[in-house]
């Protein structure tokens, strides 16, 4: 008899800050999925050294990244979970350059799927694969997150998820402002559970 397939959500945190907002709500996110029943995993890019995207090409051909460094457990990492959710505050308009330099690692993919014409699959298990972006700023700008959500949706569309949903939240700046927000924790915590429930 085959076994419990068991979900697995991967929170990738693109904060340069422990526990800086967006970390927080980031935690929240994998709380609520764990309490749903899945599996998580938290992966803080600043804690992994790896060298950024070389422009070398060499993906072209192979499909895989070429660059031996500690970036390489990542990719297995993105390709075993089932939704993958990267949280990062905005610097200039987009994501932080910690999270940045992880998507550029993943110029592979785009060259797997659209070089290659051999994408990554969307499905895990016969489960669709989604993406979560979750993102904080100081600014109380309209188009803050534009730069960034646009960012996203070319780093999900490569790495085979579909864009599900943005949880965003503007004038979050000073270290832990986010818990004085009457909502977000909160709303971070439900778009968990609902990733793993609804899927």
């Amino acid at each position: 008899m085959r076994g419990i397939i068991i979900m697995k959500v991967l929170g990738i945190s693109g904060s340069p800050r422990q526990n800086g907002n967006t970390e927080l709500l980031l935690k929240e996110f994998l709380r609520g999925a764990a309490d749903a029943g899945a599996e998580t995993e938290l992966l803080q890019v600043k804690k992994v050294r790896f060298d950024p995207c070389i422009s070398c090409n060499r993906c072209f051909k192979t499909g895989r990244c070429e660059v031996e460094d500690a970036f390489q457990p990542i990719y297995d990492k993105l390709m075993e979970a089932d939704h993958v959710v990267l949280a990062s505050p905005i610097y200039f308009m987009t994501v932080s350059a910690w999270a940045k330099t992880l998507i550029d690692r993943c110029q592979c993919y785009w060259a797997k799927k659209y070089v290659l014409k051999d994408p990554v699959p969307e499905y895990r298990g016969g489960l669709k694969r989604k993406g979560v972006f979750i993102s904080a700023c100081g600014s109380s700008v309209k188009q803050a997150f534009d730069g960034a959500v646009f960012t996203m949706k070319f780093f999900f569309d490569a790495i085979g998820v579909t864009h599900h949903r943005n949880l965003l939240y503007h004038n979050v700046d000073e270290m832990g402002a986010i818990k004085k927000h009457p909502a977000a924790l909160r709303e971070a915590y439900e778009a968990g559970r609902e990733i793993v429930e609804k899927s």
